[in-house]
């Protein structure tokens, strides 16, 4: 497949033209693209486009020649749920890593440890966007608003685990590595989960999970059960 511009638009049809949203224009902009030159369009749904970019008096448009690739969305769904970090640029960083290797969604959550009760959903679904074309993937991670820690307890994956520092019988990471069901997987905020909210989650099927010895950062602790889930998976 040819290594062409890409862009997103989330409702594309064969034959349609669309304009460009504006950070979109932006980028095509900077690109020095011609008319009628040929680019990919990604609706984040599994399908691939080619179209023809036309350039504007206010920007650019495409017009849709053909679909290119259409990709069944891969049954080992996996979701993180996690607490955002004090510091910004570092949950934005592991929501960008996130998506890179191809986590189906994100629920930030809320925690009794919590710093930051407040996230800009638009600002992340841009870097979702992103992420989604820097790594050529077809389906677009969901990321949720953010909720309460005593909601997501309730979530309906089939194998659900919880990472924490407290003492006491974990799995080993390789575990989440060796199932193709359902998953999801709560890391806490930089205080860790209270001990109200392990025992809430064990109480509600939650397993406790071991990312080894070492003391990880929320983010930190988040790439890495993302990588462990997403590439090393059935």
């Amino acid at each position: 497949m040819d290594d062409l511009p890409r862009f997103y638009q989330p409702d594309v049809q064969i034959g349609e033209t669309f304009s460009l949203a504006e950070e979109e224009s932006r980028h095509a902009k900077v690109l020095r693209l011609q008319s009628s030159q040929i680019v990919h369009v990604v609706n984040g749904k599994g399908q691939l486009f080619a179209g023809s970019i036309q350039p504007q008096k206010r920007g650019f448009d495409i017009e849709v020649l053909k679909l290119v690739m259409n990709e069944e969305r891969s049954i080992n769904s996996f979701t993180l749920a996690v607490a955002p970090t004090k510091n910004m640029n570092r949950f934005e960083w592991a929501i960008e890593k996130a998506v890179e290797v191809g986590v189906l969604e994100i629920i930030p959550i809320r925690c009794e440890n919590s710093e930051r009760v407040h996230l800009k959903l638009d600002r992340l679904d841009k870097i979702a966007i992103s992420a989604l074309k820097q790594s050529k993937a077809l389906w677009k991670t969901e990321i949720h608003e953010l909720i309460e820690f005593d909601q997501i307890i309730n979530n309906h994956s089939k194998i659900k685990w919880m990472a924490h520092c407290q003492p006491g019988e974990k799995s080993h990471l390789r575990a989440i590595c060796n199932s193709s069901e359902s998953q999801i997987v709560c890391i806490g905020p930089e205080g860790d989960f209270s001990q109200s909210e392990i025992s809430k989650a064990t109480n509600c099927g939650f397993k406790s999970l071991s990312l080894g010895s070492q003391r990880l950062r929320t983010e930190t602790a988040a790439i890495t059960v993302c990588i462990a889930a997403n590439l090393f998976r059935p």
